[in-house]
């Protein structure tokens, strides 16, 4: 299959770029896609940016979108499971054969960059010039593009006319890149804002809505609001609540944070509505509870109780504790953590202090990663009995024989970095 061959080869080439590190800006990407056609031009595309729940109101707008009979791409990031998992159309991940074709097609468009003494492109332009192509050969009705990081200079915000802007909430996270205050990190967010598109976000700080209300008065874009939910409940092992016009929703997503993700994908179905893509109540009530993301309080068992979530950052702890205390309030909670250094682990511990009666900590296998050790030590800072563990595989099966001595109250939840869920899977069911 000429340059690269084949899907391992693909994946070498995937892997071999992540040596160019992570630059923000739009010139290597614009330069990219003009190699391969600027094919993103002949795409419809829904941008969504925000620090927590990117990739839920993806999921949920993905499988309402499908249920209406579009054909829907999707482009989330990063990967957790399986580098193919990134692209999916109708909830289906590109396969080996189209993956090795894409990839070799962006290969070929590098080399002609170096070879004008151009700087060749990052993994995660990579990424994104692959997923357009992709979107583009299979003729997609609507694609739904997130952001890596950021986005006024994310690679994704080479568009320039998309049917809306979506801003899930702002909290501080990637502060080395982004800034150190809510309202720097809400103005690189708010660039994904374009003249006259809409934008739909949810209820932000005072902070953050003063700045994305005033980029969209700028650019003449209508700003939307997804209504607050306040109530929730938990039925037959989905989330139940009730949206205005709606009735009562049933999601398969459990944590309590998916009702704010829920009704600011609603929203954003009705602004697509009026762009064309129209879809009925029942399409949409089905589709929001067929929605599933894997890593974002994904079940992994019943017996033991058994829980995975990526909750890496302060904000994402909060929502983890409200879920733990709202819905499993009678349970004793044994942890596993591990994280990036980079992230606000201190910040974490003192959220969940009194959450769990034992935490686990290890290592990820990232260059990254906080040593188990340092986490554990936190962890006991707070009064929590910690232990450092050597592996995943070491805490996830101490884990499942001490929650193995209970009969019905006691459960694990393994959180933190999304980059380590994965060995996490693994481990519990090998």
């Amino acid at each position: 299959m000429g340059r690269l061959g084949n899907y391992t080869k693909a994946v070498q080439f995937h892997e071999d770029a992540r040596k160019y590190g992570s630059i923000l800006g739009l010139d290597s990407i614009r330069a990219l896609m003009h190699e391969l056609g600027d094919v993103w031009k002949e795409l419809r595309i829904v941008h969504i940016a925000g620090t927590n729940g990117k990739g839920s109101v993806c999921c949920f707008l993905a499988s309402v979108l499908a249920e209406a009979g579009y054909r829907t791409g999707q482009f989330n990031s990063p990967a957790v499971f399986d580098l193919r998992e990134v692209y999916q159309i109708n909830g289906r991940w590109i396969e080996k054969e189209e993956y090795a074709s894409c990839m070799e097609d962006v290969a070929a468009a590098c080399e002609r960059m170096t070879e004008k003494g151009l700087s060749h492109p990052t993994v995660f332009e990579i990424e994104t010039a692959a997923a357009f192509l992709w979107f583009f050969r299979k003729k997609c009705d609507i694609v739904l593009l997130e952001t890596g990081m950021g986005g006024e200079t994310d690679a994704t915000n080479l568009i320039e006319h998309p049917l809306c802007s979506v801003i899930t909430s702002i909290r501080l996270d990637h502060t080395d890149f982004l800034g150190n205050t809510i309202e720097e990190i809400a103005k690189v967010k708010s660039g994904i804002i374009k003249q006259n598109h809409p934008v739909v976000t949810v209820r932000q700080s005072r902070e953050a809505e003063s700045v994305l209300r005033q980029k969209a008065e700028a650019c003449h874009a209508a700003y939307h609001i997804a209504p607050e939910i306040s109530q929730s409940r938990i039925k037959n092992d989905r989330l139940c609540f009730f949206y205005p016009a709606l009735g009562e929703l049933r999601l398969s997503m459990t944590g309590s944070y998916q009702i704010q993700n829920a009704s600011l994908a609603i929203k954003t179905l009705k602004v697509l509505g009026e762009a064309g893509y129209a879809v009925t109540k029942e399409q949409i009530c089905k589709g929001m509870e067929c929605a599933k993301w894997k890593g974002r309080f994904e079940c992994l068992s019943k017996k033991p109780l058994f829980y995975i979530d990526g909750a890496h950052n302060a904000a994402a702890a909060e929502e983890l504790k409200k879920t733990l205390l709202g819905h499993f309030p009678d349970f004793r909670r044994i942890g596993i953590m591990g994280v990036m250094a980079d992230k606000p682990y201190r910040e974490m511990t003192e959220i969940l202090k009194d959450i769990f009666e034992k935490i686990y900590t290890v290592t990820p296998d990232n260059k990254r990663s906080l040593p188990a050790c340092i986490l554990a030590e936190e962890w006991k800072r707070q009064g929590t009995e910690a232990i450092a563990k050597e592996s995943v595989y070491d805490a996830v099966r101490k884990a499942c024989k001490e929650a193995g001595k209970e009969e019905n109250n006691v459960m694990i939840i393994a959180f933190g970095s999304l980059y380590y869920l994965n060995e996490v899977k693994n481990a519990f069911t090998s």
